[in-house]
């Protein structure tokens, strides 16, 4: 285990997360909307979250056991600061996308850590949880005109946006409930 967070609190933290986000979505639709449109290729967003991504990964390099490469410690940390440096810099086509991407990807290890060892039911649903994150943070990284196609163009029309923005208020709730001991 890498990180020592418990399942709880974890599913606590996410569900504030997607309350807040449906909660913020169905509050101000037309900023949501005009947000969803223009995150694909937002620099400055896509900058800071390739830089969050890019500290993450060097801070699990410089601290983490590595095993039979812990001999090549620093050499990883320096090529993970000069790669994710260089994808600050150069990458200009669809940069928050791949940001988030990363993060979903360094995410989910935290909630499979989260979930490692419970004995409680619920923790299918965080579990399930980090692994869309996998597909999704692959297959975004990868291909990331799919998130513009698939997802920001259909939520900035009023009721997909609606629809899923309620869906995110009530898994929120659920796990907010999870996370308080009622499942």
């Amino acid at each position: 285990m890498i990180y020592h967070i418990s399942l709880s609190l974890t599913a606590m933290a996410l569900g504030l997360l997607h309350a807040l986000a449906g909660a913020l979505a169905l509050l101000f639709p037309d900023r949501a909307r005009s947000f969803l449109l223009c995150f694909p290729r937002n620099r400055a967003l896509g900058r800071i979250l390739l830089g969050a991504g890019t500290a993450w990964a060097a801070i699990l390099c410089a601290t983490i056991d590595l095993g039979e490469y812990s001999g090549f410690r620093s050499v990883l940390f320096f090529a993970c600061l000069t790669l994710g440096a260089l994808s600050v810099w150069l990458l200009d086509d669809f940069p928050s996308v791949r940001g988030l991407s990363i993060l979903l990807l360094l995410g989910a290890d935290v909630l499979l850590d989260a979930a490692f060892l419970s004995d409680r039911p619920g923790k299918i649903a965080i579990v399930l949880l980090a692994y869309l994150w996998v597909i999704a943070g692959i297959l975004f990284v990868s291909l990331p005109h799919l998130f513009r196609d698939r997802i920001c163009e259909p939520l900035s029309y009023a009721a997909p946006l609606r629809i899923t923005a309620w869906a995110a208020v009530g898994i929120g709730a659920g796990l907010l409930a999870f996370g308080l001991g009622a499942g």
